[in-house]
């Protein structure tokens, strides 16, 4: 049985204030907010004093109410942040897609982030190729050997990948100092050449490319995938299916505002 992990009382229950303030209608009176939560005054009145201070919470200057604060909004921002963007460049992708007429040059695009405590498959396209490539969205992704998951990986602080390099060793058993030292050998070489490859990582025969979509700030939001059979697929780092990703890629970072470094 898996042992029930201890949080932080406090953070649950700032949690719990947060849920009650979407519930109700505001700006919201404390009597209203006890109701929707369950918190008694007391607690909840001393709770609401450094949500505000902190920014969580807003109080009417004039009066008694409370709304959600800035820092709430701002959160709230940059957690939509990337799905706005990739809606916004949903039309692109499709007529990438709709060009991939030649298996030479993929069958099936996806697109990846990191969500949550790992990267995954958010969207996908497919070409109207006879051979169906198919891979549901929220989709785990080895981030050892898959393209997407290694790109988005590459990208991120070491802190952040490594107990998930390790735990995948591990199940491989395979985590010794030098195969881990080799993961981010590769990470490093992804990063440098712009673009991540994968040979038959999910299924015998099926490679991978993988390039990086940045926004206006750099910051990678987003891998952009394409899926294709061997032999048909050259899925190697200097061919023209790769040569292609890489030119999408830059042009659709460059439409969120972003500008390649020289």
């Amino acid at each position: 049985m898996e042992r029930e992990q201890k949080g932080v009382d406090a953070a649950e229950t700032v949690g719990a204030i947060l849920q009650g303030m979407l519930q109700v209608q505001r700006p919201t009176r404390l009597k209203e907010l006890e109701m929707a939560t369950g918190i008694n005054a007391a607690k909840l009145h001393r709770y609401l004093v450094s949500m505000t201070k902190s920014g969580l919470i807003s109080k009417q200057q004039m009066g008694s109410r409370y709304d959600l604060g800035l820092l709430t909004y701002r959160l709230g921002q940059a957690a939509t942040h990337g799905q706005e963007l990739l809606n916004f460049l949903e039309p692109y992708f499709e007529n990438f897609v709709g060009k991939l007429t030649n298996p030479d040059l993929g069958q099936a695009v996806g697109i990846g982030q990191w969500v949550g405590n790992g990267p995954t498959i958010v969207k996908w396209f497919e070409s109207n190729s006879p051979l169906s490539i198919r891979m549901k969205p929220g989709v785990h992704l080895s981030i050892t050997t898959s393209a997407t998951a290694m790109l988005l990986a590459a990208h991120r602080p070491r802190a952040m990948t490594e107990p998930l390099v390790r735990l995948e060793l591990e199940e491989k058993n395979r985590c010794t100092p030098s195969e881990i030292n080799r993961v981010y050998k590769n990470f490093e070489a992804i990063q440098r050449n712009g673009i991540a490859s994968s040979l038959g990582a999910r299924r015998a025969g099926l490679n991978a490319l993988s390039v990086p979509l940045f926004d206006q700030t750099g910051e990678p939001i987003a891998s952009i995938t394409t899926l294709g059979m061997s032999p048909s697929f050259n899925a190697s780092l200097d061919g023209e299916a790769a040569h292609l990703l890489k030119k999408l890629g830059l042009e659709l970072s460059t439409k969120m505002g972003y500008v390649l470094k020289t």
